[in-house]
């Protein structure tokens, strides 16, 4: 569950209190995300005093459903329909109050949660502090997440139809540590079974706290990234996984390290990615710009405004639903367009600062594909691909 509090100044006094002085140390930093008891540990109170002092008292603006896999995988429902696609969460809740809040919502869409499964612990929650004037205008958020029951799921928990999927996605595993940590495993498994492999990822605070320095871990050992057809990163996330400086460095990192294609996402800058040609077309070096389209609405007084919360999880949900629909469409591994997926993804990325929170819930099926197809024609013009 995400709770969301829309409208904090990242700036503010007790904000900049609980903010991180140097790299792992538990502080709060915009765009990134922290445990709940790191954070305790740092600023030396209970977060529900700190909670209270960054809010105001008051509730938060909305809770929704959250989390880089989830969301990702009901924005690819949401896009693909349920008529020749069955997209399928695996994840695990705790028995409390706050799982059956997300049960209810995530009924209202149409992902498939017959692997969503009670486990012991309470289920994860993030905190959400966003800021709409940060950078410009574009936002910022910053997260403080109680990893709960996450801890306690790991491989043994996927059955093995998980494996029987065209496409499997990994979204987010840093927080869920067990099967992180078996990464490397979970994909050559899922290589071996025929499926594409997708991993997005978030910002790893266990890594980070360990080794603030050093490179973050993906998987066991290095092997997972030649077993990860595509992988979805931000810049921060990208150059912590790389130990690089640059993103082109980063991209060379990922394709010297055997990825088939990576994409870095930086905000409201630029996309950057390669594609080696094993499930991609060819590109060496690619770049494609945020839509225009979505930044003019941003800009616009009298259109309805939520926040990022989300932006980066809908993008891999846009891009998971344009290779599904690819696949259908008969196309041949290395022959993929990855344009055409980009196109989606930031079209879907885009539409989410449109509503609050990362799940956008619909009056009927067909009517975010719809939304968001308004953003795709519009980018693909921008582009030239029209």
């Amino acid at each position: 569950m995400d709770y969301l509090y829309v409208d904090i100044d990242l700036a503010s006094p007790a904000i900049l209190r609980a903010t991180s002085l140097k790299p792992g140390d538990g502080g709060l930093s915009p765009g990134k995300l922290v445990f709940l008891e790191n954070l305790e540990r740092f600023v030396g109170r209970p977060f529900d005093e700190l909670l209270r002092e960054v809010t105001g008292g008051r509730k938060p603006d909305k809770a929704n459903l959250g989390g880089p896999s989830v969301v990702s995988l009901i924005n690819a429902a949401q896009i693909l329909g349920t008529e020749r696609y069955r997209v399928a969460f695996f994840g695990g809740h705790g028995d409390d109050a706050t799982a059956g809040q997300l049960l209810a919502i995530v009924a209202k869409t149409p992902l498939d949660v017959a692997g969503y499964r009670t486990i012991e612990g309470t289920t994860p929650c993030t905190v959400v502090f966003s800021d709409p004037r940060y950078d410009g205008g574009h936002g910022e958020r910053t997260f403080v997440n109680n990893i709960g029951a996450a801890w306690n799921y790991g491989p043994n928990d996927l059955p093995d139809s998980f494996f029987d999927a065209d496409i499997l996605a990994f979204g987010g595993t840093a927080l869920v540590p067990k099967i992180h940590d078996s990464l490397t495993m979970l994909a050559k498994k899922g290589k071996r079974a025929g499926s594409a492999v997708i991993v997005n990822t978030v910002y790893d605070n266990r890594s980070q706290a360990k080794d603030p320095v050093g490179r973050w871990k993906l998987g066991e050992r290095e092997e997972a990234y030649a077993a990860i057809d595509l992988l979805i990163a931000d810049k921060e996330e990208a150059l912590r996984l790389s130990g690089e400086s640059d993103v082109e460095k980063a991209l060379a990192y990922f394709k010297t390290k055997g990825t088939g294609a990576a994409i870095i996402t930086d905000g409201s800058r630029d996309i950057r990615f390669y594609s080696d040609g094993s499930l991609f077309d060819r590109i060496e070096a690619g770049r494609l710009p945020v839509s225009e389209a979505v930044k003019a609405d941003i800009a616009n007084p009298e259109v309805r405004k939520g926040d990022t919360t989300g932006c980066g999880d809908n993008f891999a949900g846009g891009l998971i639903a344009s290779v599904a629909e690819q696949m259908e469409a008969g196309a041949q591994k290395g022959k993929f367009d990855l344009v055409e997926a980009c196109s989606w993804a930031v079209s879907s990325g885009g539409f989410t600062c449109f509503h609050i929170g990362g799940t956008y819930l619909e009056s009927a099926l067909g009517e975010k594909r719809t939304k968001i197809a308004h953003y795709y024609n519009l980018y693909r013009k921008q582009i030239g691909r029209n």
